[in-house]
C-alpha cells in the first residue's frame, strides 16, 4: 500500500538532493575550518596570479622607462611598494573570502536541518511500518 505522506517526505528529500547536490551537500562534507581554509587557499592563489598579471602588465607598459631612467635603488624601492600593495590586498582578499565561505557554510547547514528533518521523518514512517508489520505477523 502507498502511504501519500511517506511518498512526499521521499519527494522532497530527492528534490532537495537534486538541487543542493553541488551546494550544501557538496559543503556538509568539510568541517567549517576546513571548508573556509580551502576557499581561502583558492582565493590566495587567484589573487596571486591576477597580481603578478597586474604586475607583469605594468611593467611591460613601463618597460623603456624602468630600464633606462632608474637607478637599481629606486627599482628596489619600486619591488617593495609592489610587495606592500600585493600584502595589502592579500590581506584584504583573505578576510573577505573568509566572510563569505563562512557565510555559505552557515547558510548551507540551515538549508541540511530541513533536509535531516525529512529524512527523520521518514525513518520514523519505517520504523511504523515495521512495527504493523511485526504486529500482523
Amino acid at each position: 500500500m502507498i502511504r501519500t505522506n511517506k511518498v512526499k517526505i521521499m519527494t522532497r528529500a530527492a528534490v532537495f538532493e537534486k538541487h543542493e547536490e553541488r551546494g550544501a551537500l557538496y559543503i556538509s562534507q568539510f568541517f567549517k575550518t576546513d571548508y573556509i581554509g580551502f576557499g581561502m587557499l583558492k582565493s590566495a592563489i587567484s589573487l596571486t596570479f591576477a597580481f603578478g598579471l597586474g604586475v607583469c602588465m605594468w611593467g611591460l607598459y613601463f618597460s623603456e622607462e624602468l630600464m633606462t631612467q632608474k637607478s637599481i635603488e629606486q627599482l628596489i624601492g619600486i619591488g617593495r611598494t609592489i610587495l606592500l600593495w600585493y600584502a595589502a590586498a592579500l590581506v584584504a582578499f583573505l578576510a573577505v573570502s573568509a566572510a563569505v565561505h563562512a557565510v555559505r557554510y552557515s547558510r548551507a547547514q540551515g538549508k541540511l536541518k530541513g533536509y535531516r528533518s525529512s529524512l527523520r521523518r521518514l525513518l520514523k514512517v519505517y520504523q511504523e511500518e515495521d512495527r504493523q508489520k511485526e504486529r500482523s505477523l
